[in-house]
């Protein structure tokens, strides 16, 4: 029962602002968003909102980042713009999962074109279900970090024993037979 669309009547998809590295600081009001996530701050934003930003160049492009609130979109980044309900959570997912690096045109530097990524046919449910499917992947990698955080602990935990055991019989407190 679900629909497939272009990206192309799902979103609007600009490249961000120009923006030099000079410009962009270590603090300031907006965060600036290149193609691979934040590259600092500026005291300007060129969009405010909830947004799903795909890298446009580099051999990374076609990564996935979400922007929410005010902050500048680089020209490195691709803003999709919704022009229909939809849930932006969702729709990153949706693109992460589409791995769009593999569209990207070789060039002196890989990259992503805006045109061939519009005509791409994407699944499209209902919004409901768009919110079903997102809290079901937000609630399953909860989980999963923190399975991964409780492993951390007990890998650093080992490595703090065996430490003190190797310490423990090289300084002769543990016999060794």
């Amino acid at each position: 029962h679900w629909e497939v669309k272009r990206l192309k009547y799902v979103v609007d998809m600009k490249s961000g602002d120009g923006i030099t590295s000079d410009m962009i600081k270590e603090q300031g009001d907006y965060p600036v968003f290149g193609g691979n996530g934040i590259r600092g701050f500026f005291n300007s934003y060129t969009h405010e909102g909830d947004y799903v930003l795909i890298g446009r160049q580099g051999a990374l492009c076609g990564n996935i980042n979400f922007a929410t609130g005010r902050f500048w979109a680089s020209e490195h980044a691709i803003v999709c713009s919704s022009l229909i309900e939809l849930n932006t959570k969702w729709l990153g997912e949706l693109l992460r999962m589409m791995n769009l690096n593999q569209y990207s045109v070789s060039a002196a530097q890989p990259g992503l074109s805006i045109e061939n990524l519009k005509v791409l046919e994407i699944p499209f449910p209902s919004f409901e279900e768009q919110q079903s499917i997102f809290h079901h992947i937000e609630a399953e990698c909860s989980r999963i970090d923190t399975k991964i955080e409780r492993t951390q602990r007990l890998i650093e935990l080992l490595a703090e024993y065996r430490t003190a055991l190797i310490s423990e019989v090289v300084t002769g407190k543990v016999k060794v037979v």
